[in-house]
């Protein structure tokens, strides 16, 4: 016979499964919170890039590629067409001033130089015998004017004796005004003469004057001719480095070809380009920045230049250092235009904020990091400015996060 279950039994075994059921509860919750949470977007903080916002400074720059180039820079060019008969030098040499580079065969400018000399030499006689042609002429106008000059003293005087004799009766007023009439013929006939000397001078002062300007050219010819012999024995007319030099003995250079480059590797300056995108942005006068080998130099635009290549626009630095001693000839350097500053701002370290597309940024708050909106401002070289969105000692993200752009909370562990 079956015995009643004591009311105590009924309460434990009641009491028993209401914890059972309640564990087993407890344990689904956790288990379905806990796969939310290991579902849930999260960063490793040691995998990812933060930074504080603070307040200061912040220059906005365009970043551009640079090359470090002798402040100072001696160009040879050829004299004349030739050919090189002689290399003196290497690349890498250092020169003095004076030094010979190379020789140049002349033979053919040492021809064109007789050439010249007999070309003044020939311009010299031909002066000389234009001055003595028209020397004569003057001299024989000379002549017939004092001769002429004693015809009319003798006209005028037998003109007076008849004119006398007339007014006496004893002679025909015919004879009288016949002499007459022959005095003025004479004046008239001097007076020509005298025009005719003084037009033979101007002619000859035309004449000569021409004549020895023909003469000053050909001197000036043959002495440029005799200058570029003498530079064809190329000499370094400057203390410095030899950059480069014609090696070929046996080439034939023409006229204003280069055929070597002599650099004073004290001092220098960059040759920098930039895409013609920003070309409208730079100026002369503007503030830059030279990166080498963690080091900074700044400098001034010195010139653009306004041709664009293949898209590239070519512009010079003038650096506050051209002596500093991490400058190297041709070595690459990072340059900085700086285009605008801004003062007592809000400023963090750009690492991938920079980007155009922008519009957000995570700030960490606690164990969390909020997708909070931003409106950003000028981009320096290390830093960017925040207009709008975050406050001085906030900590953003600065590292590229952009698979997380739709989430709003992501778990910082």
């Amino acid at each position: 016979m079956d015995r009643e279950i004591a009311p105590e039994d009924r309460r434990n075994r009641v009491v028993k499964k209401v914890l059972v059921a309640v564990v087993a509860m407890t344990a689904v919750i956790f288990f379905f919170v806990a796969a939310i949470e290991f579902l849930r977007p999260s960063f490793d903080r040691r995998a990812i890039r933060t930074a504080r916002v603070e307040r200061g400074s912040i220059f906005a720059t365009l970043e551009a590629n640079g090359t470090v180039v002798p402040l100072v820079e001696q160009v040879v060019s050829s004299p004349v067409e030739a050919r090189v008969l002689r290399v003196g030098r290497r690349a890498g040499d250092r020169v003095r001033k004076g030094d010979e580079l190379l020789t140049l065969d002349t033979s053919e400018s040492q021809l064109e130089t007789a050439r010249l000399d007999d070309r003044v030499a020939q311009k010299q006689s031909a002066e000389a015998e234009l001055r003595l042609r028209l020397d004569e002429t003057i001299a024989t106008l000379r002549a017939q004017i004092e001769q002429k000059k004693l015809d009319a003293q003798i006209v005028h005087y037998s003109a007076d004796q008849k004119a006398r004799l007339r007014a006496e009766g004893l002679i025909a007023e015919q004879d009288s005004l016949s002499a007459a009439a022959q005095a003025k013929k004479t004046d008239i006939e001097l007076r020509q003469l005298s025009e005719a000397l003084a037009r033979a001078i101007r002619s000859r002062d035309v004449q000569l004057a021409a004549s020895s300007a023909d003469v000053a050219m050909a001197r000036r010819e043959r002495e440029e001719s005799r200058r570029q012999l003498e530079l064809a024995m190329l000499r370094a007319d400057r203390d410095g480095i030899l950059t480069s030099i014609v090696h070929e003995v046996g080439a034939t250079v023409r006229r204003g070809d280069i055929l070597a480059r002599i650099a004073d590797l004290s001092t220098y300056r960059v040759e920098a380009t930039i895409s013609d995108v920003h070309a409208a942005r730079l100026a002369a006068g503007m503030r830059a920045n030279v990166l080498l080998d963690g080091a900074r130099i700044d400098g001034t635009i010195e010139s653009v230049d306004p041709r664009i290549v293949n898209g590239i626009v070519k512009f010079y630095i003038t650096l506050d250092q051209p002596a500093h001693p991490r400058l190297r000839n041709n070595l690459r350097v990072d340059v900085a235009v700086i285009t605008g500053s801004r003062s007592d701002t809000l400023v963090v370290q750009r690492g991938a904020l920079a980007r155009r597309s922008a519009t957000h940024a995570f700030v960490i708050h606690g164990g969390e990091a909020l997708r909070v909106p931003m409106r950003f401002g000028l981009a320096g070289t290390d830093t960017i400015e925040i207009l709008e969105g975050a406050r001085a000692g906030d900590e953003l993200v600065i590292s590229d996060v952009t698979e997380y752009e739709d989430v709003e909370k992501v778990r910082v562990k």
